[in-house]
């Protein structure tokens, strides 16, 4: 081999592309770079043994369009032996081509003829470039845009592009419906011939916004459109050319109209409602001083009319004091209930948590119902198992959940006993309250602790109350992160179960 072709060989070897070399008077491949034998697959031998032209086309008529083109630039030179002087630049054509293995590619390809010394033609060069993935690519786009297109044509919002100067280059669709106007009508056009002057005083400090600062937003204005004005959220976002200059903006207009209203219609609503709270405020407070003003004469007068009977008073009148007594203290717990189940439903009701020792309360708690469960012939039992009782806690509202309890297991039992018991499980506080009553149905265990809710209603109901103790022991220990769980059996009492939460899990 010549010399200077065995260093143009090496040099083509680093060539970024596919190269082959075909010998006119044999029409065989003698060459291809490293890219080529990958590309078509052969190898060197394959060479050596001959390999034809005609084997790396698709087909006979992809072959016979090669030769016609190699006509086309001048291969009447090698037939006639004459002197190639033609060097103007060759096109690039495409032509179907295959791989060893029969496998067909689209090929973009570039000759280049081969001359000897006598500047004769005896060969030619071609460069193949593999089209099939950017074909694919291409024929993605194509689908990709026109998707997309059709995803712009048929959106509902307005979606339009304007140039720095504020003349609009592009809209789809939607925007003449709510212009009123074709879309010859609205592009190349400023805006400020499309929208009356204060809407384009807005509009424009919004754009002139991006272009300067080269961020995205969104707004909220009204737009007048064809007979009406409409509320449109527009989100508006710079588009930049290749040197990172912003030469225009996207922006997507919806109209938010039905929302806006809304909204104001909640506003108005929570007005309401806050003027409402504060109705309701207003009544709790002077129902409270209403009730208990009196409630407290009448139970301080009764107690000074009986120490003033003294030992004239008779064991009826007796019964008649201890009723006044009782009934007094009823009212006085309602109002107290419905007074702070209405500070917790408002948010007003305040938490004053720290370490103490649940021990000391329980006791205190036990001490103070004894009277009624000796009352009734219970036996009450309070268990302290652990002296660890130090928990972190609201005492007011703890306070009031266990005497709940503590009052409701006494007043639906009415023989046998009720049980406290505090010990330490898995490391929390566990207080249990378990008693022989009249135990909890399956059905009323699902809406015990809403408010107003009680098992047994209406005037003949079993028990007096208006359902507010164990809704309100429910927020209660909600509020100091205590867990409850009941389980009880109809008829066979019930065993309600306080979890404390360990200072870390709050």
């Amino acid at each position: 081999m010549h010399k200077d072709k065995r260093e143009a060989y090496q040099y083509f070897d680093f060539l970024p592309g596919a190269l082959i070399e075909i010998d006119l008077a044999s029409r065989l491949i003698i060459y291809m770079n490293r890219i080529a034998f990958s590309l078509f697959e052969h190898n060197q031998a394959d060479i050596e043994t001959g390999l034809p032209l005609r084997e790396i086309f698709q087909n006979d008529t992809e072959y016979a369009r090669s030769i016609k083109v190699a006509e086309k630039f001048g291969l009447e030179n090698y037939q006639n032996r004459t002197a190639y002087t033609r060097y103007e630049r060759q096109d690039l054509y495409d032509f179907m081509m295959k791989k060893k293995t029969g496998e067909s590619f689209l090929g973009e390809c570039q000759g280049a003829f081969v001359l000897d010394s006598d500047m004769v033609p005896v060969g030619v060069r071609i460069y193949i470039r593999d089209l099939s993935e950017q074909r694919e690519q291409e024929a993605q786009h194509i689908v990709n845009e026109a998707k997309y297109r059709t995803l712009l044509e048929y959106s509902s919002d307005i979606i339009f592009l304007i140039d720095s100067k504020g003349v609009v280059q592009s809209v789809n669709r939607a925007a003449t419906k709510y212009l009123g106007r074709s879309i010859d009508e609205i592009e190349g056009r400023n805006v400020s011939v499309l929208f009356p002057p204060q809407t384009v005083e807005t509009f424009k400090g919004y754009l002139n916004k991006t272009f300067i600062s080269g961020e995205s937003g969104t707004y909220e204005t009204p737009m007048p459109t064809t007979g009406k004005s409409i509320w449109v959220s527009t989100s508006i976002n710079p588009v930049r050319d290749r040197a990172g200059n912003i030469t225009a903006v996207l922006g997507v207009s919806r109209d938010v109209t039905a929302w806006k209203r809304a909204e104001e219609g909640l506003e108005q609503a929570l007005i309401n409602a806050r003027n409402a709270n504060k109705v309701k405020d207003q009544f709790i407070a002077n129902i409270t001083h209403e009730i208990r003003t009196p409630l407290t004469t009448i139970t301080g007068f009764t107690g000074r009319l009986k120490e003033s009977l003294g030992e004239n008073l008779k064991p009826a009148e007796e019964d008649y004091f201890k009723f006044i007594n009782n009934s007094s203290q009823r009212l006085l717990r309602t109002l107290d209930s419905i007074i702070n189940i209405s500070e917790i439903e408002a948010g007003t009701l305040q938490l004053d948590s720290k370490l103490r020792r649940l021990g000391q309360l329980i006791q205190l708690l036990c001490e103070k119902v004894t009277p009624d469960a000796e009352e009734k012939g219970l036996k009450l039992k309070c268990e302290l198992l652990t002296e660890d009782d130090e928990i972190q806690f609201d005492q007011y509202s703890i306070y009031h959940a266990i005497h709940n309890i503590l009052q409701n297991a006494i007043k639906y039992t009415d023989k046998g006993s009720v049980t406290v018991l505090l010990d330490r499980v898995d490391g929390k506080l566990h207080l249990t309250f378990t008693d022989t009553g009249i135990g909890i149905s399956d059905e009323y265990r699902e809406r015990m602790f809403q408010v107003f809710s009680q098992e047994s209603e209406g005037l003949a109901k079993d028990y007096q109350g208006i359902g507010l103790g164990l809704a309100l022991t429910k927020r209660y220990l909600d509020m100091n992160h205590v867990e409850i769980t009941v389980d009880s059996e109809k008829g066979l009492g019930s065993t309600f179960t306080l979890i404390f939460p360990d200072p870390v899990d709050i």
